[in-house]
């Protein structure tokens, strides 16, 4: 206590009188992590726990693994373990393909290769518009008559008459292509800055050494960026089972045909809680939302221990 009274003799009267702001200022942030954080997640840990009595039970836990063995009735007739499967399947093609392509196009973006400027406008369009705007606009675009829906039939493919999304055959493929596209235009802004910290002179040091364009990219670029691309893997894997990629919006919150993702499903059903009669008690999906951060945690530290012995740190 004594250090601290020390510590504040220190401040002049006119620093003092700025305290009560600070603190206030600093209050603001604290307050909502407080509620919106720690009250939130330690009261979604208590529901998977408690019945609607209150009392100590594991049926929510039951039923979780219930649904992950093939029972669909606690999961609105989708099954979990395969929804489960979508999920990685579209993670792994985000992180193991459309992320390495996206650092590579943002590269080639930053070094202004030939053809940049065209390459620059197709890439940078996309993302100067909301997800919200781009997933509605998809929507009527794979929908009958839209502009992909007739160009994918021009091949004489057979296609449903409501639309790519209203058949099991056509409507995974769908996702999968929305998530090509749309994948490539993400965190284009967060690593065409990490490029720019990179002086100059090192990529021309390495030009006259004789290095070509990959072994400049691969043994000074990314190496010189390294941090940067392991937190956005990081954050990727943090999401590995729960990102939704706008299900929701591109089946109007229906999941239909084989669409639904762990993300969508924990959305729906806690929507549907809330608007169903009588206090609503979301014990089932605060325990598969448990489970889930069961698998992801270990997942996580592995894989961030992993990404971050790849490059040692590079100061430039």
């Amino acid at each position: 206590m004594n250090v601290l009274n020390k510590k504040v003799e220190k401040y002049s009267k006119f620093e003092k009188k700025k305290f009560p702001f600070v603190y206030a200022f600093i209050a603001f942030p604290v307050i909502q992590f407080l509620i919106f954080w720690v009250y939130v997640n330690f009261s979604s840990i208590m529901f998977a726990f408690l019945n609607k009595e209150n009392a100590l039970c594991f049926d929510h836990f039951v039923k979780v693994f219930e649904a992950f063995g093939g029972d669909t009735m606690h999961t609105h007739d989708v099954n979990l373990l395969e929804t489960l499967f979508r999920s990685m399947f579209l993670w792994a093609l985000d992180f193991v393909i459309l992320f390495p392509i996206g650092v590579v196009t943002t590269y080639i973006l930053y070094r202004r290769l030939l053809g940049h400027y065209i390459f620059r406008v197709c890439y940078i369009i996309p993302s100067l518009m909301g997800a919200v705007m781009w997933t509605q606009l998809i929507r009527y675009l794979v929908m009958n008559g839209g502009a992909i829906y007739e160009a994918v039939k021009v091949f004489g493919i057979e296609l449903p008459t409501d639309g790519l999304f209203a058949s099991g055959k056509t409507a995974f493929p769908t996702i999968i292509i929305i998530k090509i596209v749309m994948g490539l235009v993400g965190n284009n802004a967060v690593l065409t800055g990490a490029f720019s910290r990179v002086p100059d002179e090192i990529y021309e040091s390495a030009e006259l050494d004789g290095a070509g364009f990959w072994r400049t990219f691969i043994q000074i670029a990314v190496p010189c960026v390294w941090s940067t691309i392991a937190t956005l893997l990081t954050f990727s894997l943090c999401s590995f089972v729960t990102a939704d990629y706008n299900i929701y919006l591109f089946t109007q919150g229906t999941g239909i045909n084989g669409t639904a993702t762990i993300g969508f499903l924990l959305y729906k059903i806690t929507y549907e809680i809330s608007k169903s009669d009588g206090v609503p008690y979301y014990g089932f999906p605060a325990a598969l939302g448990l489970v889930l951060t069961v698998i992801t945690v270990p997942v996580v530290l592995f894989g961030r221990k992993i990404i971050e012995s790849v490059f040692a740190d590079v100061e430039v």
